[in-house]
């Protein structure tokens, strides 16, 4: 079986002759890179869509299609390559006009190996550096790790450590903790920070279509495979894949992942060849993975090679004092996503959000803020809260509905006599049940206390 080793840097040579071809491909290769080559366009824009290239030789004057024209096709197609151009026949205007379209460089034939050697390698150095600034403008984009409780001052202390290895993270966390970002942080702090970042949700994708997501197929590997397609473990060579949801694929799937972790090869489905690539991988679940393998629905030997370093994302009811920190954070980038002015939040909504349990973490918070601020007037008040914000915590589960409603008549009924006893003051009322004003507002009205209802006994407002 054919392995290609892609963690060397892969140059495509497209051009029509045969011997131009060979000697630059025994040139490079003894420089150290990894050489594809085309005789057609046809035949290189399959390269170009099926692999990873990182630099592109390019003869101007083609058989079938001149080389300007095959580079405007790869810009309008968004096939991001660094191109150097090669000609014998080339006119000084085609020159220049390679040069201006984008073009590295322009060799002219014949050149010396030296020549060609020193050509390529500025090419990629200059190409490396590019993405270095713009892995530093990425990681400056990158979202922060919002908190300043104990728990999360430990979590980013424990990413921003492993992130200088290359040992595989197991991230967990209830949904909505924010596995995404602790992986995104670690790849942004990481060596490889300059090299793609691919996340793939596992459980979005059909167990019949994980294996071709991952790896990669051939054309007519299997119906509707109309073209052969590159693999997310091949876009993430030399940088990092995120499997967020791990523990919901299928076990033939776990397998072949196994297999890529112990040899770092891909092979695609309907091809014979394995690729060698160089991917960390950063995975994540909600669930409980040595339950899992205790049932027999995720392998013991991939948990143990994916559980090298374990990071536990807290709960959010486990750091409410980062709530406040976090509501001024994502509502800043709310107010910009909806084009809203800046609200002020008043303190008993804060302390409303503080005492609620999150069943949906950090992703339920934004949810709820952003409602509140599209729906606000100038400021958000506690009867700007939604109702869920005020429920019990056997609200927000299963609990019987005869028993949800013989509690909240029995709270309607404790609340008006408390009430009555107060002649309708409510904030004598609110001391005497131990709440807040505003919370005993918002809960008259859940439970349609009215004023009407307050004197009814008297059959008269005093």
């Amino acid at each position: 079986m054919t392995v290609i080793d892609t963690a060397k840097p892969t140059v495509l040579v497209l051009d029509d002759e045969k011997n131009i071809r060979g000697s630059i491909e025994i040139a490079l290769e003894s420089e150290g890179y990894h050489v594809l080559s085309a005789h057609d366009a046809a035949s290189a824009m399959r390269t170009l869509n099926e692999r990873v290239v990182d630099l592109l030789l390019l003869d101007i004057r083609l058989g079938d299609i001149d080389g300007l024209t095959f580079f405007r096709k790869l810009q309008s197609d968004g096939i991001d390559v660094p191109v150097i151009f090669i000609s014998g026949h080339a006119t000084l205007t085609e020159a220049a006009q390679a040069v201006k379209l984008g073009g590295f460089d322009f060799l002219e034939k014949p050149f010396t190996t030296e020549k060609l050697a020193v050509s390529v390698r500025r090419c990629l150095e200059y190409t490396q550096l590019q993405r270095r600034l713009s892995g530093s403008e990425a990681l400056a984009q990158v979202p922060q790790i919002v908190g300043d409780s104990p728990a999360i001052r430990k979590l980013v202390a424990e990413a921003l450590r492993v992130a200088q290895t290359s040992a595989s993270v197991l991230i967990l966390g209830e949904s909505g903790t924010g596995k995404e970002l602790v992986a995104n942080s670690i790849h942004a702090h990481s060596s490889r920070r300059d090299a793609p970042f691919v996340k793939v949700n596992c459980s979005a994708i059909p167990e019949n279509l994980i294996e071709s997501e991952l790896f990669g197929h051939e054309r007519g590997a299997f119906t509707g495979a109309a073209s052969a397609k590159r693999g997310l473990f091949e876009v993430a060579n030399r940088g990092t894949l995120f499997l967020d949801e791990i523990a919901d694929l299928a076990l033939p799937a776990q397998a072949k992942i196994l297999r890529v972790l112990q040899s770092g090869e891909i092979q695609k489905v309907g091809s014979e060849r394995s690729l060698k690539v160089d991917v960390r991988v950063l995975s994540g679940t909600h669930k409980d993975l040595k339950k899992a393998v205790a049932n027999g629905a995720f392998r013991e030997d991939l948990y143990y090679r994916l559980n090298v370093v374990p990071l536990r994302v807290p709960s959010l009811r486990d750091r409410a004092e980062d709530i406040p920190l976090l509501i001024r954070v994502i509502a800043q980038r709310l107010c910009a996503k909806n084009n809203l002015k800046e609200k002020q939040i008043d303190e008993d909504v804060l302390w409303e959000l503080k005492r609620y349990a999150w069943p949906g973490n950090v992703r339920e918070l934004e949810n709820v803020l952003e409602r509140m601020l599209i729906m606000s007037g100038e400021r958000i008040t506690v009867m700007n809260l939604p109702d869920e914000i005020f429920a019990t915590e056997s609200d927000t589960s299963n609990a019987n509905s005869a028993l949800r409603e013989f509690r909240d008549k029995t709270e309607r009924e404790y609340i008006l006599a408390v009430l009555r006893k107060h002649n309708g003051n409510v904030s004598q009322a609110a001391i005497e049940l131990g709440v807040r004003r505003p919370y005993l507002h918002k809960r008259m009205g859940v439970l349609g206390i009215a004023k009407k209802d307050i004197y009814a006994e008297r059959g008269a407002r005093p």
